[in-house]
């Protein structure tokens, strides 16, 4: 079976989408040449593979749902995120400073 990466899907969220569970990861990027850190380019058909570990109930629950994890954190929405200001993009002791002034 073939299936289509989307934007900021990494091969976890794909495994996690269409196998129920991460741990297919590993048999899923080696049906597909890639090391499970790989980036995966939107729109890139990627063969799904036989026999992985399906966990039908989380499954189920992502197709019900209509579920599509998307997780990956690119260079680009790095850059992005470099120029966000605001409590809700501060991190705390980094560019946050919790000081007794």
């Amino acid at each position: 079976m073939t299936i289509t990466a989307l934007h900021n899907q990494s091969l976890l969220d794909l495994a996690l989408q269409h196998t129920g569970t991460i741990e297919s990861v590993f048999e899923f990027a080696e049906a597909n040449s890639l090391n499970i850190t790989d980036d995966v380019q939107a729109g890139t058909p990627l063969y799904l593979g036989e026999g992985l570990g399906v966990r039908n109930e989380i499954l189920g629950y992502y197709t019900a749902k209509n579920l599509q994890p998307a997780t990956a954190f690119t260079k680009e929405d790095e850059q992005v995120a470099k120029r966000l200001e605001g409590i809700s993009i501060w991190a705390i002791n980094l560019d946050f400073i919790v000081s007794k002034e």
